[in-house]
């Protein structure tokens, strides 16, 4: 956090002088023309014009019309513009040939990278930007641009409403022409067929057919009866058909047969009275009629068969005179029949003829009448473009505020380099830890251990965080046992003695990848743990080419020790005791220490003995990454522990060693984090201020003479304490 707070002020500092610095050496200033999207008419006579739609449709608009000013062949007409070519930017080197002739190509490829546009949201306005290092050439060059795109649209738009209105007036042209050739052929037609009085002609034909349809169907239905009335005479004359009370009262009303009929009726009277007068006698028991009777019946009988003979004959005449009548009728009205079907078919063709001519008229004449309302309309559209034209509403884009010289400079202002110079070295700077962060491969946090095999055992931290402030590390379970570190070895420890106990392993293999990651301090400090709760614990200097055991216990690191056990020498006669069980066996005389032998029955025996004799035995073994012999050790102890240094250890080293520990032949515990920094933070400061606070019992083991003299020459001479 202190180093983000000195960046952010250097930062600061910078900005000043790269203020100055520039404001002096490189001043930038920069414009904008502002542009309108017109609306455009949907009408020319509309009052208002018709909003451009929704707002991604009016952005669309803008980003297109900025597209096209910003054209290269925009830009190229711009660049003809001779104050333009006057500025100051014009005689830039970059765009003058040998012959100091300004190159528009180069200048129009300069404009392009350098011309900013934009559309400003919720209007229709929409912007070009541009930057230079001379006031005075912005408004220069941003108008020129401007108005050639202004011009240039205006005359797409002349050149759009000149093809509309050629468009329309030569089919004005067209149509004329129509009109003058149907009004031609109507009048000859009218000529050909006649056709001066039309309505006239018209209604004569129509009361004429009418006229002759009406006598068809009158003369259809006499001869109809007149038919009927020949077939009833000609059954009637043939017999087939009694003679009706009709006929019977025609043959009556004859002279004759009146004239008979009173004398049937005289008789018939006479008769009836002599039969009365006389009436029937009966002599000798018949009927007698009287003469007179008699002749009067024969008389009335007499005249009664000439009256039915005379009938008869009346009947047959007249029934030859109605079949003759009836015959002489169906004729005549067949001949009118035929007469009016015939000057009906005559007229009923004149009729249509002149339907058909009038038809073909009405025909040209709404061809005509269709060229004209065509004619009308075209005339209109081409009023109506003309006024559209007129109207300002027909421009598309116009300019709305056009580009002035700038009275503020853009580059540099010191609201922007002060903090922006601040942020961006403090960028730059966290930039950098983050890089380094990922590239660095270097085990820092326990979360980096989560990924092993194993578990981890215990986190310990430096001296340095520890709120006791203990001098040196080495025997600090020892020396500070109220310490936090202290109490970390004891919790690391309790995991250590948790994961042994389901077996009878004894001997312990501590082992880092790389040296000075702070395997002796770990066997120290372990060792007394194990010590102090009773056990005999054995702790082994077994890195025979560093040792450095038997300095963190103040003693002469080349007394006896394993070299000299290995080259034959008895393990109880080299043992130190360091008191209250704790024992301690070095790396050995400098001429003993022969690595070779850590890997031999030698090496078996003197574990077999340490098996006999302790409780807990510690190796102190090399690092693997400088020597081999540690892993050979790995197959003969019974369990192993690898010691991490936070912030030295790559993550790679570390995790090979602890997958080669987990092939050995021991039981691979898990690992101890040594020295990782801020682990004394948050909680865990709490608790360590906690421990440190509550702990007034001292350890049980007191100091050999010879780590006190150690102790007490490195404060009389200044030499720090260690923090192995």
């Amino acid at each position: 956090m202190l180093g983000i707070f000195s960046t952010l002020f250097l930062g600061a500092i910078l900005g000043v002088i790269l203020h100055f610095v520039f404001l002096y050496t490189y001043q930038v200033w920069s414009g904008t023309v502002y542009l309108e999207i017109r609306n455009q008419l949907e009408d020319a006579k509309a009052l208002n014009a018709k909003d451009l739609g929704t707002e991604e449709a009016v952005i669309r608009l803008a980003q297109t019309e900025v597209a096209r000013m910003m054209s290269r062949d925009n830009l190229k007409a711009a660049l003809e513009n001779s104050d333009l070519q006057k500025t100051e930017w014009s005689k830039s080197s970059a765009f003058r040939d040998d012959k100091n002739i300004f190159n528009i190509d180069e200048a129009a490829t300069e404009l392009e990278n350098d011309l900013r546009g934009a559309h400003k949201r919720g209007t229709q306005i929409f912007t070009l930007g541009w930057k230079t290092r001379v006031p005075e050439d912005v408004p220069v060059v941003l108008n020129a641009v401007a108005n050639t795109y202004v011009n240039k649209v205006r005359d797409t738009e002349d050149n759009r409403f000149a093809t509309i209105l050629r468009v329309y007036e030569a089919n004005q042209k067209k149509l004329d022409d129509q009109m003058i050739a149907k009004k031609q052929e109507i009048q000859k037609f009218v000529k050909e067929h006649n056709m001066t009085s039309l309505n006239e002609s018209s209604s004569e034909n129509s009361r004429a057919l009418e006229k002759l349809r009406e006598g068809i169907a009158l003369t259809t239905s006499d001869l109809s009866v007149a038919e009927s009335r020949q077939i009833q005479a000609e059954k009637k004359q043939q017999k087939e058909e009694g003679a009706s009370d009709e006929d019977l009262r025609e043959a009556d009303s004859d002279p004759v047969m009146q004239n008979l009929n009173r004398d049937y009726e005289d008789a018939t009277r006479r008769y009836a009275a002599a039969k009365d007068q006389y009436g029937n006698r009966e002599i000798d028991g018949k009927k007698v009629i009287h003469a007179e009777v008699l002749q009067l019946k024969a008389a009335q009988e007499s005249i009664q068969k000439q009256r039915d003979d005379t009938r008869e004959k009346v009947l047959k005449r007249n029934q030859l005179s109605d079949l003759r009548g009836a015959a002489n009728r169906v004729d005549s009205l067949n001949n009118l029949l035929k007469k009016q079907q015939t000057e009906f078919t005559r007229n009923s063709a004149l009729s249509e003829d002149f339907t058909m001519n009038m038809a073909e008229l009405g025909t040209l004449r709404e061809q005509l009448s269709q060229a004209e309302d065509q004619r009308k309309l075209v005339a209109q559209t081409i009023n109506d473009v003309n006024l559209a034209r007129l109207r300002d509403e027909s421009h598309r884009v116009e300019v709305v505020q056009k580009a002035m010289k700038p009275r503020e400079i853009t580059f540099p202002q010191l609201k922007f380099m002060v903090p922006g110079t601040a942020v961006l070295v403090c960028g730059i700077y966290i930039l950098i830890l983050f890089i380094r962060e990922i590239l660095d491969q270097r085990v820092k946090y326990p979360s980096d251990l989560l990924s092993l095999p194993g578990k981890i055992l215990g986190v310990i931290p430096d001296i340095m965080d520890d709120p006791t402030k203990p001098k040196r590390a080495e025997l600090i379970v020892l020396e500070n046992p109220q310490s936090m570190t202290a109490e970390n070895f004891r919790q690391t420890n309790a995991l250590i003695s948790k994961g042994l106990a389901p077996t009878n392993a004894k001997i312990i293999l501590v082992m880092s990848p790389m040296p000075d990651s702070g395997t002796t301090t770990m066997v120290l400090n372990l060792g007394a743990c194990d010590a102090s709760l009773g056990r005999r614990t054995l702790i082994v200097g077994a890195n025979l080419r560093r040792p450095g055991l038997a300095r963190g216990l103040g003693l002469d690191p080349t007394l006896p020790g394993l070299g000299d056990i290995l080259n034959g020498a008895n393990p109880a006669d080299i043992l130190i005791d360091q008191g209250n069980g704790l024992h301690f066996i070095g790396a050995g005389a400098p001429s003993n220490r022969t690595f070779q032998l850590l890997n031999t029955e030698k090496m078996d025996a003197f574990l077999d003995w340490c098996h006999q004799n302790y409780d807990r035995v510690y190796l102190d073994a090399p690092p693997s990454v400088v020597a081999g012999e540690g892993l050979a050790m790995a197959n003969k102890a019974d369990a192993s522990i690898m010691v991490v240094r936070a912030w030295q250890d790559q993550k790679g080293l570390v995790t090979k060693l602890a997958y080669q520990l987990m092939d050995s032949k021991s039981n691979f515990l898990g690992t101890i984090l040594n020295r990782p920094k801020n682990t004394a933070g948050g909680y865990f400061k709490k608790n360590a201020e906690a421990i440190a606070e509550y702990a007034t019992q001292t350890s049980a083991f007191q100091l050999p003479k010879s780590a006190v003299m150690k102790d007490q020459k490195l404060s009389t001479d200044g030499t720090s304490p260690s923090t192995t």
